[in-house]
């Protein structure tokens, strides 16, 4: 596991900026029990609505799981989901049901959608949490510093 890091703490009078954890503070754990969820939740949602109906939206309810997960949880809890909204939605909703065998050219072309799509927008959600965390850790450098003599320059001119 991993170390946590904190920044050290400002110069006198100043507040310490947070420690810089995983996740935005959360424990790592938590977005994978979150990604399990959300990915239950929509087979449920999904069985409820269409049952067993051959090739209607089979994974059309875990993109925004793989998608949720992602943003709470990160990279790996985005692609927990994704993968597991794949298997699920190919072994219970996709024709023939609850087999692995051979897949026609319609499924073939609804699993590639389902799978680009959702590595896509898991990708671009974790890159997303990384520059956001990135620049939190940045701003939280700058208060931590002393003012610059150019700072105290441009406030005493004001």
């Amino acid at each position: 596991m991993r170390e946590l890091k904190t920044v050290a703490p400002p110069a006198a009078g100043g507040v310490p900026p947070p420690a810089v954890l995983p996740a935005f503070g959360r424990k790592r754990y938590n977005g994978y029990v979150v990604a399990i969820m959300l990915v239950a939740a929509a087979f449920v949602l999904r069985f409820w609505l269409y049952g067993g109906l051959n090739n209607r939206l089979p994974f059309a309810f875990f993109l925004p799981a793989a998608m949720i997960a992602a943003w709470y949880g990160g990279l790996g809890p985005g692609m927990l989901a994704a993968g597991a909204g794949l298997l699920l939605g190919d072994y219970f909703f996709l024709p023939p049901h609850q087999s692995l065998v051979p897949l026609g050219e319609a499924e073939r072309t609804s699993i590639s959608i389902y799978a680009v799509t959702s590595t896509l927008t898991v990708f671009l959600i974790g890159n997303l949490q990384n520059r956001v965390r990135n620049l939190e850790c940045e701003l939280a450098k700058r208060a931590a510093a002393p003012p610059s003599s150019s700072d105290s320059n441009r406030d005493a001119a004001q």
